[in-house]
């Protein structure tokens, strides 16, 4: 048996931590330059089947399975604002105008609003707007525009944090048997009960009409399983705290209630468990090979580890494999393509995702299929094969590329997934935009420009099930249990 998979406390990506990236205004003429102009052409001519190719160096060969960048969850909030003070405020046509900027964005790029903008998020509009007063803070501005967004139930449209909400509570906490405990300080080992004399499910319920995601499991995950985001400015804004102000935390612990104020501190990197992003191990007794892979960056550090744990797979003669993504928010998805010519039985024909993109102003739909090719075949004649059992471990926070590495391999039949719903949808809008900076409040953000459909389209298409569903951290140790069954 294994030790537990666990998140650490401290798991939140480096967006809360280090933001230094520069913002930069965008032009008329560079909406015009990105989906449904001039790019877009581009992209498709150098693609497979309409699968963007955004970054990164050449495929497997001069094919690829499934050339697409789609960008993890994280790009966005690697955004910093820092031009705007905590207290600005701005007037309600300002709002309006910076409103009308992000809507605009939307209708140019997005595929949900090629012929219009999709009446949910138009009525979200109205109702925001008709609520504005005549001063609007930049806090309450950024969950107007996040509620506004939110209606598109789109994970990787995203707004970049800012100075004022980038601060934190001065304690650490930890999500254990449905309550937040507080692990550091005077309260160490306290539930907490409320927040400004707000329950923490109420907290969840505003959270949720903030967050864009397609699937209820992304918007738990990034509440409950990423404790470092409860206490972190952003999301106590997004749960309708005003973080401007001294924060009322009520704690518990047996019959013993506590009731503080604390102000936001500035976040420090904490230390965390050094831990690869890509590794692997070859347990020979259990006749297993682990490879864990915690993003999905397609670079040769990845593809001279991937071909060594093939090799060591070959060599000692293992029979079963796992492909741990229970901590991948996605990334280059070409790492797959990688993966899966390394597989002796992979089809011929292999069933990838269609994409839906605007193109000269109309939908366009690409087929879900990829013949290899003689070049392919030649390629993986190179490679070390393998031809045993495969399994993907998921967890909530599973997502994007991450999210495609389960579906793609299950979709094909080519493995067995365990754990828990990974928090993307595989029926879902994604590739990113660059980022975009609203005029008058400054605050950043991208969106999408295709919308991708699941490879095997009898299967649920808004969730990747699991064959074999048990919480993430009991999800090799499951592994284990089916091999010692077989």
């Amino acid at each position: 048996m294994r030790s537990e998979f666990e998140f650490t406390v401290w798991d939140v990506p480096g967006y809360i931590m280090n933001m230094k990236t520069e913002n930069k205004q965008v032009t008329d003429e560079n909406l015009e330059n990105v989906a449904g102009g001039k790019l877009n052409k581009k992209f498709l001519a150098s693609s497979l089947l309409g699968l963007t190719v955004l970054t990164g160096g050449p495929g497997l060969t001069n094919t690829n399975i499934l050339a697409s960048e789609t960008s993890s969850t994280v790009q966005s909030d690697k955004i910093a604002q820092k031009d705007v003070a905590e207290n600005q405020e701005f007037t309600k046509q300002q709002v309006i105008e910076d409103i009308n900027y992000i809507l605009n964005v939307i209708k140019k790029h997005h595929v949900s609003a090629v012929d219009k903008i999709p009446d949910e998020v138009l009525e979200q509009k109205d109702i925001e707007i008709n609520n504005l007063s005549e001063k609007t803070s930049v806090t309450e501005e950024y969950r107007v525009i996040r509620r506004i967004v939110s209606k598109l139930h789109d994970a990787h449209t995203m707004f970049g944090s800012f100075g004022c909400l980038n601060g934190r509570l001065p304690f650490d906490t930890e999500f254990t048997d449905g309550k937040f405990m507080c692990k550091s300080g005077e309260f160490s080992d306290y539930s907490i009960m409320s927040i400004n004399d707000i329950s923490v499910e109420d907290l969840y319920k505003e959270f949720k009409e903030h967050w864009s995601h397609e699937i209820d499991e992304w918007a738990y995950h990034n509440f409950f399983e990423t404790p470092s985001k409860f206490i972190c400015g952003r999301n106590l804004s997004l749960s309708g705290i005003d973080t401007s102000k001294p924060i009322k935390i009520t704690f518990q612990k047996s019959d013993e209630i506590k009731s503080k104020d604390f102000n936001l501190t500035p976040i420090e990197s904490p230390n965390t468990i050094n831990e690869e992003w890509v590794s692997y191990e070859i347990d020979k007794k259990n006749n297993l090979g682990i490879f864990k892979l915690n993003n999905c960056t397609c670079n040769d550090e990845y593809k001279n580890k991937l071909h060594n744990f093939f090799l060591d797979v070959q060599q000692n003669n293992i029979k079963n494999i796992v492909v741990d993504v229970r901590k991948n928010y996605g990334g280059a998805s070409r790492v797959i393509d990688y993966f899966m010519m390394h597989l002796k039985n992979l089809p011929s024909i292999i069933k990838c995702f269609s994409v839906d993109i605007i193109e000269n102003d109309k939908l366009a739909h690409y087929d879900n299929k990829y013949e290899l090719t003689a070049e392919d075949i030649e390629f993986r004649n190179s490679l070390p094969l393998y031809d045993g059992n495969i399994y993907v471990l998921t967890s909530h926070g599973t997502f994007s590329a991450g999210m495609w590495f389960a579906a793609l391999l299950s979709d094909n039949n080519l493995a067995k997934i365990i754990g828990e719903v990974p928090g993307g949808s595989p029926t879902a809008f994604g590739d990113c935009s660059p980022n975009y900076v609203t005029p008058n409040s400054k605050i950043s953000f991208h969106t999408t420009f295709k919308k991708f459909g699941r490879p095997d389209s009898t299967k649920n298409p808004d969730r990747v099930i699991p064959d074999f569903e048990v919480p993430a951290k009991d999800a090799l140790n499951k592994v284990y249990e089916i091999i010692n069954e077989q």
